[in-house]
């Protein structure tokens, strides 16, 4: 119990450094982030608010799900995409975030949600026609569903959504 205990507060600081990361990289673009209140994220897949001003000077207020890297070097061409999670409910890739971000591990990659949507669902990549898969390793481009569990989540290759208009990098270390 005790060293579960510790791990936990282990994986909590290490997710503070990384998310401390993305909140210096949105800084060093002008951008103000937060933490959103308990009311702004709860259940809408939300990790960060970044307050900025747009090219006409007006306040924006932009949402954020950051994506963080579990895998480390393992997937860095590959993303994964939550369509259902584990309780069967809407995955993030459905929630209220205007953008999400993939952590890597050298930078994060900042795609606008609803064009990510629209890209998923008009690119014919996904094959959505086959049954599902059992293994994680062949979920590239199919839904991937473990046996016990409702969710339904995919892989996309980085390349293929460098075309998209709001496609970013921003290095970690800028």
């Amino acid at each position: 119990m005790l060293k579960q205990t510790l791990l936990g507060k282990l994986d909590k600081l290490q997710n503070e450094k990384k998310q401390s990361l993305f909140e210096k990289a949105a800084e060093s673009r002008g951008y103000s982030p937060r933490r959103p209140t308990r009311e702004e994220r709860a259940g809408y897949h939300v990790s960060h608010i970044l307050t900025g001003k747009s090219k006409s000077g007006k306040k924006v207020c932009i949402k954020v799900d950051l994506k963080k890297n579990k895998n480390k070097k393992k997937f860095e061409d590959w993303l994964w995409i939550e369509f259902k999670n584990s309780k069967g409910k809407p995955g993030w890739i459905h929630g209220d975030a205007h953008f999400l971000v993939f952590e890597r591990s050298d930078d994060f990659v900042f795609i606008n949600r609803k064009e990510l949507v629209e890209w998923l669902s008009s690119a014919n990549k996904i094959r959505y026609d086959l049954p599902f898969v059992g293994l994680a390793k062949q979920a590239k481009y199919r839904i991937y569903k473990r046996a016990d569990k409702p969710e339904e989540i995919t892989q996309i290759a980085v390349k293929d959504i460098k075309s998209l208009k709001s496609f970013q990098i921003w290095p970690k270390n800028a």
